[in-house]
């Protein structure tokens, strides 16, 4: 069989050809890939820059949608320590997930994985949210930012307010009650808006959320604040007055924030709700042109990459 395997960090994935798995054991399950995303854990993984790559020939890829040739069902496999681009695979069965027949497979591969990260924000990062809470998300016009809201109203969010600079993108973004335009410079935007929010889910950093957490002073509710990115800046700068100004609980959610047996646990009910949601299309490349699309920015600019076999 085939598979997409980097042999040398320089280089980059190369399609080859390796050996069939053996014969599943009675914990595992023989499952045909049919589609993997390219997600920036992969990346880092198949650059040897993650904490979890490190050993050479390394198999490609973290999770993928897959079928059981012998009942037609799909699933939703997810392995951090990766091989998910190659024809078959034997996975432990606690770690894939059934799927309806009705998903976009390509989509569905490009979206749970930046989909976790605001599951496990919420789930994992943050503690007793009132009921039909109030959500910020920060970032809201980004592939991420764009299922946070779909995140938040599953976990029970009763609104949401989207932030991005680009008005036209943020109104196409689908579930969003309101939202805010960022000016330039920041310290122009209105962000009344989100006065009385519960929680923020921040995939910008930097000046906005100096900006947006200094609106919030003097609120009269407790808020809980969760960076998850830096799309706009790695660092902030902001006054201790502001932190000493309203209940306000800072958190990180990233996968050192919580653990793989909590992610593990929330799975089933997050790629259950996502067979529901309306996620956006993304970019098939079969697996066999690997080597001359890895470094296309080009594909990456019209969506999500999924490599399909």
């Amino acid at each position: 069989m085939h598979a997409a395997q980097v042999q040398s960090w320089p280089e980059g994935p190369r399609y080859v050809s390796v050996d069939d798995p053996s014969a599943p054991s009675d914990s595992q399950i023989q499952l045909r890939v049919l589609a993997a995303g390219v997600h920036q854990v992969v990346l880092s993984r198949a650059s040897g820059a993650h904490y979890s790559a490190r050993q050479l020939p390394l198999t490609v890829g973290v999770d993928c949608v897959a079928k059981d040739e012998v009942t037609g069902q799909l699933y939703y496999c997810f392995n951090l320590q990766g091989g998910t681009f190659a024809e078959r695979i034997n996975f432990d069965k606690s770690i894939v997930y059934p799927l309806p027949h009705h998903v976009n497979l390509v989509s569905f591969a490009a979206s749970v994985n930046p989909a976790m990260s605001s599951w496990m924000a919420i789930t994992a990062r943050t503690t007793n949210l009132p009921k039909d809470f109030t959500a910020v998300i920060v970032g809201a016009t980004s592939a991420s930012g764009r299922l946070a809201v779909h995140t938040a109203k599953a976990l029970g969010a009763g609104k949401v307010v989207g932030i991005a600079r680009n008005a036209s993108a943020l109104e196409k973004v689908d579930g969003l009650d309101d939202y805010i335009v960022l000016q330039d410079p920041i310290a122009e935007t209105d962000f009344s808006k989100v006065q009385g929010c519960d929680v923020i889910l921040d995939y910008v950093y930097g000046d906005a959320a100096v900006q947006l957490l200094s609106s919030l002073a003097r609120s009269k509710k407790p808020v809980q604040y969760v960076e998850i990115g830096s799309l706009g800046q790695k660092t902030a700068d902001l006054p201790s007055s502001v932190l000493r100004s309203f209940d306000l609980t800072v958190r990180g959610a990233g996968a050192g924030s919580w653990s793989i047996s909590a992610l593990q646990k929330e799975l089933p009910t997050l790629v259950a709700k996502m067979a529901e949601w309306k996620l956006a299309s993304a970019t098939p490349v079969p697996l066999k042109d690997i080597e001359t699309a890895w470094n296309d920015n080009s594909l990456a600019r019209e969506g999500r990459v999924v490599f399909v076999l």
